[in-house]
């Protein structure tokens, strides 16, 4: 309920695009407002399935904790460009940045169960996504299945990247906190700075982007040490991920040898 009437309040509100035209939004029929039978007897009942609710449990979690979220005491959110810096600080030491094949199948045992095969069991719905995904880009699909010796060196390192985001690794925890930047683009995009009536344009408001506010620093203690760190993976997280990731390290100089 809480999630339906925060976003109906959004949602119907009136929007205009670019050219200054309205724009009619439709908002979902999951996000339409329940009665209490109603909702009782779609997600509590036996004999009554709601169609639109997913049948996914991780989707499902996600939706009830946005929820539960969106009941709590909202404050009033900062306007572009004066939003309070946030810095997020991730140690590091030795821990997997991002899942090799060799972690991940290193071959089939007769007690050893691969740690791919758990994980495809585990996340079927999500593997079999990443299955569509890869037809979509034209990169084979995944129809060897568990068949894992017979995928490509190239589709191995898609899957090493599924596989990191669903363990505990360094660029899962990235990925998570990264999530800020797209967001307070996001809410510097949709509270149109300069376009409510009678609000002043601040200057720096054309030139401010989420790294004025934000920064994720992962301080990486080995990084200075050769071979210590996969420097290839930490060139993925820079490539992946927006420029507000900053890595910080001591570097050091041998001396009178």
């Amino acid at each position: 309920t809480n999630l339906t009437r925060s976003i109906r309040a959004a949602m119907t509100r009136s929007a205009e695009d670019s050219s200054g035209a309205q724009v009619k939004i439709t908002v979902p029929n999951m996000f339409q407002e329940q009665g209490i039978c109603q909702r009782a007897f779609l997600h509590y009942g036996c004999c009554i399935r709601d169609p639109n609710w997913p049948e996914n449990p991780e989707v499902q979690w996600r939706l009830l904790a946005l929820s539960r979220g969106l009941g709590l005491p909202i404050p009033k959110p900062f306007r572009a460009p004066f939003i309070p810096g946030i810095t997020v600080l991730i140690p590091h030491y030795g821990e997997t940045i991002l899942e090799k094949k060799d972690s991940l199948f290193g071959g089939r045992d007769d007690d050893i169960v691969p740690l791919m095969d758990w994980l495809k069991a585990r996340y079927e719905d999500e593997w079999h996504n990443f299955d569509a995904r890869m037809q979509a880009k034209n990169m084979g699909g995944l129809q060897a299945g568990s068949n894992w010796d017979d995928y490509s060196d190239a589709q191995w390192e898609k899957i090493c990247g599924w596989s990191s985001m669903r363990l505990q690794t360094l660029f899962r925890t990235v990925a998570g906190m990264m999530l800020y930047h797209p967001a307070l683009q996001c809410h510097y995009e949709v509270q149109g700075v300069g376009r409510v009536r009678g609000e002043k344009k601040p200057a720096l408001a054309d030139v401010w982007t989420p790294n004025d506010c934000f920064t994720c620093i992962v301080s990486m203690q080995q990084y200075g040490i050769p071979g210590a760190v996969n420097y290839g993976h930490v060139n993925k997280m820079f490539s992946k991920f927006p420029s507000s990731l900053k890595v910080a390290f001591i570097d050091f100089k041998e001396k009178n040898i």
